[in-house]
């Protein structure tokens, strides 16, 4: 059990894309290893995030979701048709650990987690498994090996980095020969460009979280009840979507509507606070899985829309 060692990584440079070098270096607190320099930590919104909306994503500690999560896990990722038993899996990006909660329910013999942001101490709180390994860590200097998994995933991550591709490269090379990979991303189609986040990050990044907390609590009722209305016109609907700042929800498990509001809430937020957000084309992605030799065995090129995802086995 959990016979992974994770790397002993010293204070040496690393780049990782364009204007973006950080030193490592290798510390435990709170029995986490952190490999992260403060200072170039990019993250510290999602940090906020999921340490204030601990649980309403949780399918465990939330039973409104009626299995919310693990649903769209496992239709996307298709976990359900492979063979789990007994192999490792790492999550890269786990924020605080709700997609992590949903591995666990998998036969997996190991499971690692990392997350660049503290939110990582969210998820260590509220998850305990003796198969399950937390870190502290950067996507572009993964704490093990490469070739060291039999599985890697990677969900709701690759578009918050400074560099995807540069990214989506570091995760593949951590497969193993004839192992799994899955991998997610925001698609960078014309519809999903009008989305209005596209037209408010370039100042709402730069504000406080605080500061967008305050507006989400004070608007955040307001707005849910105009785009109901406009959403009853399929003109209006559209200008909803690219104006008003909401991340518009109409059902969500038995969630009542206050809840529903509160989750608005929470996937503005992350809509509107990370420091990168950059869409991949579905193209994109698929080459670059193909050209690490890597064959497609289930995906979702979504081409009028968003996210894109895929599963693939890496050919031995």
């Amino acid at each position: 059990m959990k016979k992974f060692l994770i790397k002993n990584l010293n204070n040496e440079s690393s780049e990782t894309g364009s204007n973006y070098k950080h030193h490592i270096e290798s510390i435990t607190i709170d029995g986490i290893p952190r490999f992260v320099n403060i200072e170039d930590n990019y993250s510290e919104n999602f940090g906020y995030q999921w340490n204030k909306w601990h649980s309403i994503l949780s399918d465990k500690r939330h039973p409104n979701n009626s299995g919310k999560k693990y649903d769209t896990i496992v239709k996307r990722t298709k976990f359900d048709k492979l063979e789990t038993k007994d192999k490792t899996i790492l999550e890269c990006g786990c924020g605080g650990g709700d997609d992590t909660e949903v591995l666990l329910k998998f036969p997996f013999s190991e499971i690692h987690a990392f997350d660049l942001s503290n939110a990582v101490d969210r998820a260590a709180k509220f998850l305990k498994d003796p198969r399950l390994v937390f870190s502290q860590a950067s996507i572009f200097d993964i704490p093990y090996e490469d070739e060291s998994f039999d599985f890697v995933y990677c969900h709701r991550v690759l578009q918050h980095t400074p560099d995807p591709e540069k990214a989506l490269k570091s995760i593949m090379s951590k497969v193993k020969p004839g192992g799994v990979l899955f991998v997610h991303s925001y698609h960078k189609s014309k519809n999903y460009m009008r989305h209005f986040k596209y037209k408010y990050r370039f100042i709402t990044k730069r504000i406080s979280v605080k500061k967008i907390e305050w507006f989400l609590d004070k608007y955040a009722n307001t707005m849910h009840n105009l785009i109901e209305k406009m959403n009853q016109n399929r003109f209006l609907k559209k200008m909803a979507y690219a104006f008003i700042p909401l991340e518009y929800t109409q059902s969500f498990g038995n969630f009542s509507r206050a809840e529903i509001i509160e989750l608005e809430k929470l996937v503005t937020f992350d809509a509107l606070t990370p420091a990168y957000d950059k869409p991949m084309t579905w193209e994109t992605m698929k080459n670059m899985v193909e050209s690490e030799n890597f064959e497609i065995l289930f995906s979702n090129p979504n081409p009028s829309g968003s996210p894109i995802y895929l599963t693939a086995r890496k050919i031995i």
